[in-house]
């Protein structure tokens, strides 16, 4: 059921540039302001297309073209019908870039590329493509369902990918628009998964294909989906086989953690972040999931900024996900639980991508002099060192990749050398002695030789007695005369005691905000709630300013008093963006009681938290959408309930959505939707894909009740899952005044 007028439920009108379907009256789209056309009778359906494709029905419809399935006649084989749309039959350039695919897609002859079979013109003018018709789902599909995949299922899937691209890359073809969504996962004989690449409706084609290449794009164009293009292709520069790469590293980010590896609020701001920002590390992202350090070292190199520091080809990805394979299924290696990618995602250990640096790669062996033989504690203490993860290691019994045996308790290695240093040291005691006492039988002199001397290659002779007196005689100092309490107090009190004191605060200073002895406190973290200096109805007491901030690295808000501090000069953004829940600012204070700060200095940071700030906008539209519901003859209401989860819209068919928020709640006569006060919100449970709102009836309805607003993602994009009156004390106990 909708909320059209039944006359008027034959015709619809659809917004041209996001698909989005609106009544008859309508003429202009809400969201992005495009003109309105109406719904057509595709009179292609039924058609034959040279003589040989039905055109069945239609699969689904893009900005530039429109897929069918369609049936070869003779050969009764399914196929999909590719073909441009009519408003594009004039656009020359349009026409090039759609041949330019064909030309593409038959170069390519790779079982993990779809394949095209046929092309030609309509006779409305308009070119079509024939392919393969795949039933599965896309990659993004399955990440949407079921929120990440698991490497285990993932490093396979990528392995295919990445071959299917260096086939095209090797003809000189491409790709340009690689996404989670141009990766297919069909089932072939039995084989759940079987990867097919499509869409190379913007690949490039170079000479390495045989072809003249066509300049279809100028300099500073941009094609492609924002959240996997390379910094290069986000500048609009010339791109090679390695902007692929980079967008194979987001599409796997992607795949594993069920984030996007950089999303702005806008598009612009995601192009910036892709030019000059990394993703956040696989253990900030996702700590709840174990995915191995090799494979993140494997997604941060295609991720690099710089295209000389990723893969250079798609089969040195393609490798680095083989070894993968075989270091965490064959080895049967734990992954790590420590998340640690290189700042700009190039491989800090450029020799290779799967070994880790050992603690057995480095020679800590020998003295300042050279090596002594080891001793008994030693080599105990050696075989039987903590045990340290990863391939080329085992817990008991086994070898390093030097060759070294590890056991303590077995191993004829461990065993014979033991044997041996106790044998030296015995031979050197033994012939010490017998040496010693059969000099001084025959001689009548008074010397001596080191008992253990003999043990190593060099030996050392002691003084004769008479020497030793003459040269302690010579150096005697009596140090008691110098050294009484006064010289020792004068030496603590200049040298020691300042020395500790600057020890100590050294250390203090490096413990930043942890620092006891510090005053100050610095925080930058974001803004859950926010309420300027007011006056209280009804106690009569002016209350000062005051906004909770959570930082990043704490797990508990913290309260700021603003005091005397001037909130109205640091204050600049036309919307109160800065005031409402997702700003992010940075300040500075004195620590107070309760986990407070009292504020010196603060500001607004220029950009906002990617998941508060959302939230919170796709929770003001809803009331906008309710609010402007309440004019007569609108169909805001219709918009609002697109606002809704899935969740929420099985729960609540239009009807009755449009029973419950058709009237109730009323608002506020002074209400305007795009000024809403930010002392409304206040921010309660954030999680991953959830995040509560409180909103303060005072403000927004006719009515002081407090709401609960609760917050869910879907397919990267915040919608609302309920919105219900509450207890008025959680109000007061969340981020209380």
């Amino acid at each position: 059921m909708t909320f059209e007028d039944p006359t008027q439920s034959t015709k619809k009108k659809v917004c041209t540039v996001c698909k989005r379907e609106f009544p008859p009256t309508q003429a202009v789209c809400p969201h992005d302001k495009s003109m309105l056309m109406f719904v057509q009778k595709d009179e292609l359906l039924g058609t034959i297309l040279n003589d040989r494709y039905r055109v069945l029905s239609e699969v689904g419809r893009g900005g530039m073209s429109i897929v069918y399935k369609g049936l070869h006649e003779m050969m009764d084989r399914t196929v999909a019908i590719k073909m441009l749309q009519t408003q594009h039959v004039t656009d020359q350039l349009s026409i090039k870039r759609f041949q330019q695919e064909a030309q593409a897609a038959s170069h390519l002859q790779h079982p993990h590329v779809i394949t095209v079979y046929d092309c030609g013109v309509v006779a409305t003018g308009q070119p079509y493509i024939v392919m393969d018709f795949l039933e599965g789902q896309s990659l993004s599909d399955v990440v949407k369902a079921e929120n990440y995949i698991a490497y285990q299922r993932a490093i396979p899937i990528f392995i295919s990918a990445t071959e299917a691209l260096e086939h095209a890359h090797q003809k000189g073809v491409i790709h340009r628009d690689l996404k989670s969504s141009n990766i297919m996962l069909v089932e072939v004989e039995g084989r759940r998964d079987f990867v097919k690449v499509v869409d190379f409706g913007i690949a490039k084609l170079t000479t390495a294909s045989g072809k003249t290449p066509q300049n279809l794009t100028q300099t500073g164009e941009i094609f492609g989906s924002p959240i996997y293009m390379s910094p290069e292709q986000c500048l609009g520069l010339n791109l090679d086989s390695r902007s692929d790469i980079y967008s194979m590293g987001a599409v796997l980010y992607e795949t594993l953690t069920g984030f996007p590896p950089l999303m702005g609020d806008t598009i612009y701001a995601t192009m910036k972040m892709h030019v000059s920002q990394m993703p956040e590390p696989f253990n900030k992202v996702r700590p709840d999931l174990r995915i191995p350090e090799q494979l993140e070292r494997i997604t941060f190199k295609a991720l690099a900024k710089k295209p000389e520091q990723r893969y250079q080809t798609m089969q040195e990805m393609r490798d680095a996900l083989e070894q993968c394979v075989h270091t965490q299924f064959e080895t049967g290696s734990i992954p790590s639980l420590i998340s640690a990618p290189p700042s700009m995602g190039f491989n800090p250990n450029p020799q290779s991508d799967s070994a880790p640096l050992e603690l057995e790669d480095f020679d800590l062996s020998g003295g300042l002099f050279g090596n002594d033989p080891p001793s008994a504690s030693s080599e105990r203490s050696r075989t039987n060192a903590p045990f340290v993860s990863g391939p080329g290691e085992k817990r008991s019994g086994g070898t390093t990749k030097s060759g070294r045996k590890t056991s303590s308790s077995s191993g004829s290695g461990s065993t014979t050398g033991l044997s041996d240093d106790r044998a030296g040291r015995s031979t050197g005691r033994s012939t010490g002695r017998s040496t010693g006492r059969s000099t001084g039988r025959s001689t009548g002199r008074s010397t001596d030789v080191d008992p253990r001397s003999t043990g190593r290659s060099t030996g050392v002779r002691k003084p004769a007695l008479v020497e030793k007196k003459k040269k302690n005689k010579a150096v005697a100092i009596d140090f008691a005369k110098y050294l009484n309490k006064k010289v020792i107090l004068t030496v603590l009190g200049l040298v020691v005691i300042p020395g500790a004191i600057t020890g100590v605060v050294i250390a203090a200073n490096k413990m930043g905000n942890d620092n006891p002895f510090s005053l100050t406190k610095n925080y930058e973290g974001v803004l859950l709630y926010l309420r300027a200096a007011t006056h209280d109805s009804e106690s009569g007491q002016e209350l000062p300013g005051l906004m909770y901030i959570l930082p990043s690295k704490a797990k508990a808000p913290i309260k700021v008093m603003l005091g005397d501090f001037n909130l109205e000069g640091h204050l600049g953004q036309a919307d109160r963006s800065d005031q409402k829940p997702g700003a992010v600012w940075h300040i500075s204070g004195h620590k107070g009681p309760n986990n407070s700060l009292q504020i010196e200095e603060g500001d607004f940071t220029e950009h906002s938290d990617n998941s508060v700030t959302p939230a919170r906008q796709k929770l003001e539209e809803f009331l906008a959408h309710l609010f402007r519901s309440r004019a007569k003859g609108s169909t805001a209401l219709e918009l609002a309930y697109k606002c809704l989860s899935v969740n929420a819209q099985k729960r609540e068919d239009p009807e009755r959505f449009k029973e419950k928020y058709g009237s109730d709640p009323k608002f506020r006569e002074d209400f305007k939707p795009d000024a809403i006060e930010p002392s409304a919100f206040k921010v309660g449970v954030i999680k991953n894909s959830e995040i509560t709102f409180y909103l303060n009836g005072k403000y927004i309805f006719d009515k002081p009740e407090i709401y609960l607003a609760k917050m869910v993602s879907e397919e990267h994009v915040w919608r609302l899952d309920s919105l219900e009156p509450c207890n008025d004390d959680l109000w007061k106990t969340t981020l209380p005044d």
